[in-house]
């Protein structure tokens, strides 16, 4: 009995604690939009224009936290028939022939490269005329001030299905 004890004495004796280790901390989640597409936030892999339609909007959700509201097709664009991937946050993503080929940013909250966000004042440079009001174009992202509006309203890159 003695010999049990000191045996079961010293397996404890040599066991340590198992230590779970520290929790990892969350992926960061976001993204920039920006001339060539999008930059997740806390990595240097990107998102560029050229990208698979299902991949992009997968890596995109996952960056989000949250699926498109909605996926349309425009046959009625400038540039040919678009998909288009909407989330609530005011993004949207455009896919010509399965490949990303552009993005719109329409909601306050979502600061593309530069950094240009809608709801704020544009900074002083020239601005162009059009039917859909003042636009001027920033290292390859285009902002939109409409009519009677002192604030950017659009930003985007790449192919839109705006019509002038």
């Amino acid at each position: 009995m003695r010999l049990a004890v000191l045996l079961a004495s010293a397996l404890v004796a040599g066991c340590t604690l198992a230590t779970s280790p520290a929790p990892e901390s969350p992926a960061p989640r976001g993204l920039t939009p920006d001339g060539e597409g999008l930059q997740p936030a806390g990595t240097d892999l990107r998102i560029d224009f050229g990208r698979a339609q299902d991949g992009v909007i997968d890596a995109v959700t996952r960056l989000l936290g949250q699926p498109p509201a909605d996926i349309t097709r425009n046959p009625e664009c400038g540039a040919g028939l678009v998909t288009a991937a909407y989330w609530p946050n005011g993004l949207t993503l455009n896919f010509t022939q399965g490949d990303f080929t552009g993005w719109v940013v329409t909601e306050p909250g979502l600061a593309t490269a530069g950094p240009l966000a809608v709801g704020q004042l544009p900074p002083a440079v020239a601005m162009e005329e059009t039917t859909l009001g003042r636009e001027f174009e920033r290292n390859g992202v285009w902002a939109l001030v409409e009519d009677g509006s002192p604030e950017l309203s659009t930003l985007w890159s790449g192919t839109t299905c705006f019509f002038r």
